[in-house]
């Protein structure tokens, strides 16, 4: 069964980095798909954390799917005059 959410936030939560033997930081991503407040039928909240790696390619194939689908859809009918 497909559900549907309707919002999202990217959160980056600088409790969750780490400082890395090299003085560098490991900082992950957090997205949380939230739903529209509808009463009783409010799904909760889901949320992935990723490291900087995988966000970046998440990043891409959204992007890569949101031209795809720009590319395909129909025209907006021109007003005939």
């Amino acid at each position: 069964m497909t559900e549907y959410l309707h919002g999202y936030n990217v959160v980056i939560d600088p409790e969750q980095g780490e400082q890395l033997p090299d003085g560098r930081w490991h900082q992950e991503v957090t997205l949380v798909l939230v739903d529209e407040p509808n009463g009783a039928d409010t799904r909760r909240p889901v949320a992935v954390t990723l490291a900087p790696d995988d966000a970046r390619e998440l990043a891409f194939c959204l992007l890569a799917a949101a031209e795809h689908a720009q590319r395909t859809a129909a025209p907006a009918q021109e007003d005939e005059r």
